[in-house]
């Protein structure tokens, strides 16, 4: 599964060369029918540029890398974006829900600005069904729902009220002890959600009738994680139509959620935790000061990086030299996650006032 687990892995790999290939894929006939092609002249592009940057004879084994990897690719299931990374350690290629621009870059480290980008773009999210028979969680991107099989899910109520004896003392009430069964098996179920959160740290709907809503929300201790809830009895729907269903909803929720980031940074601003000067902000994503990087989407430009490793001299072109940031914006945000942080993209011209980035820091 390609998550945010899976991105830090590739922003932690280093290796001279780094073969990043992306590009937009279809799912359906006839578009698909292109994406063979389209892959075809993008390899190409890659092993002549490797060819001719880095010799024919040493980049051999690289370019049959490249090439098995691409031969291995089904294109009838495609999705709506394919990503290639290839170095002589690491050789992986990802479907992936969201599209890409058509890119080869070759670098130190893989390119990993496009894949932010586009989960942020289209966030991911956690559906939860709230049912004795079973539970399901659910890892949704737009109307499209995964189920996931792991952290305890799906997991099914088997306590008092589905046949299994009720043990009461005398006076106990039989209801009483039903509704301390679903508490204790609400629980459990937080407590699953709790480990999927941490490795799928992403916000979470509810979905069920408001007494089992209501009950979850009671005893949860993560409801700081919920944005909002769909009621109903939808368990019956499959992952296709839930996912419909519950869309619509968490768009809105996370378009309000979206918007909170600005409220943050004046905050922030308030409390003396905001960075936008360029050295001020490169030195805190290396540091590890770096609780949210907010950056406008289309911000990219080259730097030069000093000799200690703790300045830039921003380019107004080029970038490829040994010292040199191809995009200063994307090592900054590969290093700011890779020490816990995210990234958040807003449109062009709202962060005009600071460059068109600002970094909230944790102190």
């Amino acid at each position: 599964m390609f998550n945010l687990a899976t991105v830090k892995h590739l922003q932690g790999l280093s290796a001279r060369p780094s073969i990043t290939i992306t590009l937009p894929t279809y799912r359906t006939s006839p578009d698909n029918q292109k994406d063979p092609i389209r892959l075809k002249n993008l390899v190409t592009e890659t092993t002549n540029r490797l060819e001719a940057e880095y010799g024919k004879r040493e980049t051999l084994k690289l370019r049959e890398q490249i090439q098995e990897l691409a031969d291995s690719v089904n294109h009838e299931h495609n999705l709506d974006g394919l990503a290639l990374f290839v170095s002589a350690a690491y050789q992986e290629v990802f479907k992936l829900p969201y599209r890409l621009p058509e890119r080869v870059v070759l670098d130190d480290t893989f390119l990993t600005r496009d894949l932010v980008f586009a989960m942020n773009r289209t966030p991911q999210y956690l559906a939860l069904m709230l049912t004795e028979k079973p539970t399901r969680l659910y890892l949704g991107r737009g109307p499209d729902l995964h189920e996931v099989r792991d952290y305890g899910f799906p997991r099914e109520y088997n306590g008092p009220g589905t046949g299994v004896t009720v043990q009461m003392g005398i006076g106990a009430s039989p209801s009483r002890e039903i509704e301390r069964a679903l508490e204790e098996f609400m629980r459990q179920v937080d407590t699953g959600l709790r480990g999927a959160v941490q490795a799928l740290p992403f916000p979470v709907v509810l979905v069920g009738v408001s007494e089992n809503l209501g009950m979850f929300k009671r005893v949860s201790r993560n409801t700081e994680l919920i944005v909002t809830d769909v009621e109903g009895g939808h368990d019956h729907l499959s992952a296709h139509d839930l996912g419909e269903l519950i869309w619509p909803q968490m768009q809105a929720a996370l378009r309000e959620r979206r918007q909170g980031i600005f409220e943050q940074i004046e905050q922030a601003s308030g409390h003396n935790r905001t960075v936008s000067d360029l050295d001020e902000a490169w030195q805190a994503a290396l540091d590890g000061k770096v609780d949210t990087m907010v950056v406008e989407q289309n911000l990219h430009f080259p730097a030069q990086i000093s000799e200690d490793g703790r300045r830039l001299t921003r380019l107004p072109s080029g970038g490829d030299g040994p010292d040199d940031a191809a995009d200063a914006v994307d090592e900054m945000i590969e290093h700011v996650m890779q020490r816990g942080g995210r990234a958040v993209f807003v449109d062009d011209g709202e962060l005009a006032a600071t460059g068109g980035m600002v970094m909230l820091t944790r102190y």
